[in-house]
């Protein structure tokens, strides 16, 4: 699963890097969706740092944007409330498939 419709909105699967340079995502020429973030995997500041990004990407408030697993992981299930796929994909660019490798969002 990577991004599928939930009953209050989407939820996605997302892979985080910390401590990297800046804050961007990754849509992997398969798919995956990358995040990475200048926080560290320290006390939370990581998935807070992700949830603040998503939050702010969707015009939401962080309330809306929650994490429903890997609290611990670099492999996040990610939900953000009252959007859809369609909406996701645009936003995210995840319909765009570039010949030969990752797009930048």
């Amino acid at each position: 699963m990577r991004v599928q419709e939930s009953s209050s909105g989407v939820r996605m699967t997302v892979h985080v890097k910390p401590r990297s340079a800046e804050t961007k995502l990754i849509i992997e020429a398969d798919g995956e969706i990358t995040l990475h973030v200048t926080a560290p995997p320290l006390e939370g500041k990581a998935n807070k740092e992700i949830i603040k990004w998503l939050a702010k990407k969707f015009g939401k408030s962080s309330s809306q944007v929650r994490l429903i697993a890997g609290l611990h992981s670099n492999v996040k299930i990610i939900e953000i409330l009252d959007v859809n796929r369609a909406e996701v994909e645009k936003i995210l660019g995840i319909w765009v498939n570039p010949p030969g490798g990752a797009i930048r969002a």
